[in-house]
This record gives C-alpha cells, structure tokens and sequence, in this order.
C-alpha cells in the first residue's frame, strides 16, 4: 500500500511525560526544605540523576520564560527559587499572587488559609505576621510554634495542614492545568523582564525574537512559540507551529498559546492560516472531525475575503483530508485547488525576484493530482507531474521531495522499478536533510512496497519494521502505521507466508477502522479475501473460503459506498481468480487511458464483450450488444458534461457553439425514443410531477445520464428529504434504476437506451 508524501494520547501540558509520582513528591520536598534552609545551590550540585531529572522538567517552563537571565547553575537555582514562590502563592483561596495584603482574618479565623499559610511560613517564603494581642511569641520562636499559637491549635493539627498545603503543592506542580502553566510563564516572563531591565516594548520584542531563533535551532519548540507570541510575530508563529505540529501535536499547552494568538488583530489571511495550523494539529491527534472543520472553516474565511490563493491552499488541504477517505472528493479538491491557484496568477512559474508565495502550493497541488491519477493507474497522471517538473528549478526541497514521491510510485506502476528505486531514495535523502520525521516514515513505507515489488524480500521487511518500531515509541500517522501493516502484509503474502500476512493485513484492517480511513478498510478487505483464498487453496482449510467470502462481501460494500465500480467488480471476481490460475496484468500497472478514466464502464464493456464471444441464444447478444451500448453511452455523456462543466467555469461558451451545437445534433437523433419515454412518463407520473418538471427532469436524465438526490432537489424545487421520496417512488414505478450506495446514489433512466444516442 503507497502512502502519499506528506488518535494519539494527549501529553500533560507543556509536552513532559508524567512525573512518576512518590519520587517526585520527596524531591519536591527536598527543594521546600532546601529553600527553607537556604541550601538550594547544594541541592542543585549534588544532582543524583533522578533528582536531576525531576528538577529539569519543573523548571523548564521558568528556563523557557528566562533566557539569558537564567543560565548556568546560579540561573537554576533563582529558577527554582521563582518556581517555588510562584507556586505556594497559587495556593492563595483569594487567587492573589504573591505573600502581601494578607488580612488578619485570613491570618487568624480562616481555616481555608491555613494550608497555603503552613507552606509559605515553615518552607520561609514569608514570616509569620504578629498578632500580638492574640499571641505573643518570642523572638525565636519556630514558625510553627508560632502558627499554633495564633490557630490554638496543637502540632498534630498544624502538621495536617501542613502536609494538606505540601499535598496541594506536589498536585499544582506535577499536574498543572493549561491555565496554570499560563500563569506561570506570565509570572516568570515578568520576573525575567524586570531582571534584565527590559521596559520598553521595542527591547522585549528584541529580546524574545532572539531567544525564538535559539529555539528554533535547538530546536525547542513550546518555548519558540511562546517567545513568538510574546513578540508579536504571529507569522513567524504560524510558521512555527506548521513545522513541527508532530512535536506540538500532543502537547495541550499548544492550544491555550493558539487561544492567545487568536485574540490579536491577525489579518485574514492569519485567520486562515491559524485553522490551517489548528487542522494539522487534529491530524496529529487522529481527530478528524475537528480536522475538517478546521478546513472548512479556513475555506470559509478565504471565501469572504476572495482570497484566490488562500482557497487554493485551503483546497490542496482538504484534498490530502479526503484522500484517505474520499478518492472522488479529494480529487475534486484538487481540481479546485489547481483552478484557484491559477486564478491568482502562480501558475506562471517564479517571478523575477523569487518564486511567488503560491508556486509552491500550486506544484504541491499538481503533485497531487498527479499522485492519484497514478493510484488510479492513469496514464495521464505523467502529463501532470511533468508540469511540476517544469517548475523543478523553483522548488524548496520539501515540495521536491514530494515530486520525487509521486515519480517513484509512477514508474513503480509502470514497471521502471529501478527508476522507481532511485526516486524514491532520493525523496529520502531530501526529507531526512530537512528533518522532517514522519515525511521520512512515510517514505520507508513506501519503499517497503517497492522493495517488495522487487522480491527483495529483507529490504522490504527492513523498511516495514522501521515504520512499526517508531509507532511504538512515538506518534506515527494512523494511515502511516495501517499502510505499513499492509505493505508488510503484501511481502509475507508473496512468500506464501499466509498466517504472517494474514496477521498483517488485520492490523492494518483494525488500524484503519479505528481512524476511519475508508479507502484503506476496503483495500485491507481485499487483501484479506485473498489472503484467505490462498490458504484456502494451499492448506484446505475449510473455515478460510468462508472468511474469505466474508471480507470480499465487506471489501464490495466498502467500494460501493465509495463510488469506485471497478474495484467492486475486481472483489466480486476475486475469488474466482485466486481458486483459478493467476494471471493476467499486475494489479498496480497503469491502466490504458478509457480505463482509467471509465474503470467501471470499461469492465461492463469488457464482461459483454466475453459474452459475446460465447456461443449463447440471439437474446442474449442482443442485450449484450444494447449493454455495450449503454456503457459507451454513458462514457459520452460523461465526457460531454465535463467539457460544459469546463465551458461554464471558464465562460468559454461562445467558443464552442459549433461544437456543441454539432453534439446536439448527434443526441437529437434520438429523438423517437425521447417521445416514447415522456409518453410513458406522462402516463405513470403525472401524480408525482407536473409537465414543467417532468419535462426538465427527462431532459437531464437524457442529456447527463443520471440524476443525483441533491440535483434532483435542484432541479425540482423540492427539499432533499422529499428529493430522496420522489426518487424512491420513480424507481418503484420501474421509470428509474438506482446505483451506488450513500453519497455516490444515482438514479438512472430504466429504459435499456438512457443515455442519449448516437
């Protein structure tokens, strides 16, 4: 299974792993004693390594705020000094911070306080406030001698509040909330702000933009987001946030830093941009349907505006969300994306003082429409990718990497498995310089088919081992990691492994189902049912051919409901063809071009075709005959909608008018059988409709060949609830036949010659 070139546990905020929590509550109480004591450098020096390593995660929201004015050990341990103070005031019930105005009733009569109080005085961030008309203490008196004397209470009370505050301490530091972590770096920027001096607005703008590109390097990327939003560079930000949103992905702080971004006076186009970085978050976390409003609600701010180049990037965006999930839609996507790029002028190639911002999303676009012209094994799909080609001398390496992605799966279809090779290594090499982790990923999965289609073997399961052994360590893509479950599964399958395969291909199955990836479920339903078919044949297991049955059933729903004819039929035939010899073409070679483009007419062509060649009764060639008819019907149809489609979108009309006036005449040569259908309409549904509607309703079903539950609606100025009854009623009727299941239904006219002659 090729993946193109581009739901996970949330982490506690600020990305850290959870701190194991007894070690880290004596260490925390390590630190409290250390600072009443006045001995946090020696702490800090003596770092055992767990000490170390709970100290470092406490304290690296303070190191992200303080730059500069906390390095080295002495920057530690003021680090920690803030962090303590900081915290021990959140435990103020007023929400105040700091130690001062403090009442005397919270002092002596609120038993609320007490907790925060027991801290803040026996750990030494402040003194016990005197009161001497309720309790005059010595003057060496402990702090806790003390409290218990104003409270009247005994030590084993005051020790219970103590322990109560430290308790509230260790939950406040080990488990913070977004809005704490907020407050945290807001307390210690200002700390940091006034320790190095920094008042005016221009210096601190200086200052965060020189620690943003210190972690940029690092990289860090919570603490360059941060020093970004603190300067104001919401591009830069933006920009941040894109580039490493599989760090960031899991990290819940990400969204309270995007909240604060969004309440800035962005420009429309950040607007945009922020949904677009929002949407690749939701990616990450496996969250689709807060991934695709993401999009849409990006399309719909580009649209208002009439942002040409934003819609097309929106567009590019939402085809990779559809790909998965929609081959149809995402295609359409592209298109889309292609035809508003074009409109905003980068279609032209680079400008004579750089490539223009859209170039790249324009090729990006054309890489992908090229990608699935190949997955649909479509010849045409190397007319597009050498367009992008020709716009190669403007390219970044990211978008190079994903031109040489789609030419290695190309010629991987076409055969040229050494050039598919080269290619695909190539894109390796780019994406491994830039870094970019799950792009890498990606395309070890790729390759792991190549190799595979190369029978090298151990490559293959080299390369799909890599893909499996990361997920487990850290977040991989679910079409990433369903993919390579596939693709492993695929290489067992060709060493008649079959109980490996099998294993393969129900993982990759589960993996899919889980992130609801519909095209992956029906190719992993197929690849099942052969799997089982195999073994069925090899080993005669008898509960395999049932099993086998079973996923080429599921495998049909799946593709129905996807609109894809062809691969219904390639899984309807498939057990026929495995429990027979196998032969015949590679089921990944590119496709002669009426097949690629009308895959299911095509293989309703070539069926009666076969039946034709059989020595049957004159009926049956005759309605195999009228079925070749209807297909290449169809074809034209369709073919003659698109060109209108084309005409209407770019106002060519004018243009065309002998064109079309020439094609008209060729339809109207049908015109007897167009009388005996509203004959016959007239007479089975004028309850239904009236003349104007019947009459526009057979025009279209004569003119495109099929009517959708949306167009019919349209068309009839109905609701789509009574669309869908109307429908339903003209098929029991036997005026219409119904195709596809879901969003792909179409009603066709039941007469054998519905499509318009020729």
């Amino acid at each position: 299974m090729t993946i193109p070139p581009s739901p996970l546990a949330l982490r506690p905020p600020g990305g850290a792993r959870q701190l194991p929590g007894p070690l880290a509550d004596a260490v925390l109480g390590a630190a409290l004693a250390a600072h009443r004591d006045g001995t946090l450098p020696e702490l800090l020096r003596r770092r055992p390594r767990t000490t170390r390593w709970v100290v470092r995660r406490l304290l690296q929201p303070v190191l992200d705020c303080g730059g500069d004015a906390l390095r080295g050990a002495q920057g530690e341990v003021l680090a920690l000094q803030w962090l303590l103070a900081w915290a021990v005031a959140q435990l103020r019930p007023d929400g105040q911070p700091g130690f001062a105005d403090i009442g005397r009733e919270a002092w002596l009569e609120r038993t609320s306080w007490r907790p925060m109080l027991a801290v803040m005085c026996h750990h030494g961030f402040a003194p016990v406030q005197a009161f001497p008309d309720r309790f005059r203490a010595r003057a060496d008196e402990s702090p806790a001698d003390h409290l218990c004397g104003l409270w009247s209470v005994g030590p084993s009370t005051y020790y219970r509040y103590l322990d109560k505050g430290r308790r509230q301490l260790a939950e406040l530091l080990l488990a913070p909330t977004c809005e704490r972590l907020l407050s945290l770096r807001d307390a210690m920027q200002r700390r940091a702000w006034a320790l190095l001096g920094l008042e005016e607005p221009a210096a601190r703008r200086e200052w965060h933009h020189t620690l943003a590109r210190r972690a940029l390097v690092e990289p860090a990327p919570a603490a360059a987001l941060w020093h970004l939003l603190q300067a104001g560079d919401a591009a830069g930000f933006l920009q941040a946030l894109q580039r490493f949103r599989v760090e960031l992905g899991h990290d819940l702080f990400v969204d309270a830093l995007i909240e604060r971004l969004n309440a800035l006076p962005l420009a429309t186009r950040q607007r945009a941009e922020l949904c677009l970085a929002q949407a690749a978050l939701a990616r990450i976390r496996g969250q689709d349907e807060r991934e695709r409003q993401a999009y849409e609600q990006a399309q719909r701010i580009a649209a208002a505006a009439g942002d040409r180049l934003m819609l097309g990037v929106v567009c590019g965006e939402l085809g990779k969300f559809f790909e998965p999930r929609d081959g149809e839609r995402a295609f359409a996507c592209y298109q889309d994306s292609a035809e508003f790029l074009r409109r905003a002028g980068v279609a032209d190639g680079p400008a004579r003082d750089g490539p223009h911002e859209g170039l790249r999303a324009y090729v990006v676009t054309l890489v992908r429409l090229g990608w699935l012209h190949v997955l649909r094994n479509d010849p045409c799909s190397k007319a597009v990718l050498e367009s992008a080609e020709a716009l190669r001398s403007a390219l970044d390496d990211e978008t190079l990497a994903q031109l040489e992605q789609a030419w290695g799966e190309y010629c991987r279809r076409a055969g040229e498995l050494r050039a598919a090779l080269e290619h695909k290594h190539r894109a390796l090499n780019l994406y491994e310089r830039l870094g970019d982790t799950q792009a890498v990923v990606k395309t070890w999965c790729n390759l792991a088919l190549l190799y595979g289609d190369s029978k090298d073997y151990p490559r293959a399961i080299e390369y799909s081992e890599r893909v499996l052994t990361l997920a487990e360590r850290s977040p991989v893509e679910p079409e990433t990691v369903a993919s390579t479950h596939l693709n492993l599964g695929s290489t067992y399958f060709w060493q008649e492994r079959w109980d490996e395969a099998i294993e393969q291909y129900a993982a990759g199955l589960a993996r899919a189902e889980a992130a609801r990836l519909e095209v992956l479920v029906g190719r992993a339903h197929y690849n099942l049912a052969e799997a089982y078919y195999k073994r069925f044949q090899a080993e005669g297991r008898a509960d395999d051919e049932s099993r086998g049955d079973t996923h080429a059933a599921l495998g049909q729903i799946v593709w129905a409901r996807e609109g894809d004819a062809g691969a219904v039929a390639a899984t309807r035939g498939l057990k026929a063809e495995i429990l027979g010899p196998r032969e015949g073409s590679h089921v990944d070679r590119l496709l002669p071009g009426e097949w690629a483009a009308h895959r299911g007419e095509m293989v309703e062509v070539e069926h009666e075709r076969a039946r034709l060649a059989m020595p049957l009764a004159p009926e049956e060639h005759v309605r195999a005959h009228l079925a070749i008819a209807r297909a290449y019907l169809a074809i034209a149809a369709q073919e003659r909608e698109a060109a209108l489609a084309l005409v209407e979108r770019h106002g060519l009309a004018g243009g065309f008018v002998a064109e079309l006036d020439a094609l008209r005449a060729t339809f109207d040569r049908t015109l007897t059988r167009e009388q005996r259908l509203a004959a016959c309409w007239r007479e089975q549904a004028a309850a239904l409709l009236d003349d104007e509607r019947r009459a526009a309703l057979l025009d279209r079903l004569i003119d495109a060949g099929f009517v959708g539950k949306s167009g019919y609606a349209e068309l009839c100025g109905v609701s789509l609830a009574t669309a869908s009854k109307h429908l339903g009623l003209l098929t029991q009727l036997g005026l219409l036949r119904q195709t596809g299941k879901g969003p792909s239904t179409r009603y066709l006219l039941a007469d054998p010659g519905a499509p318009s002659a020729g």
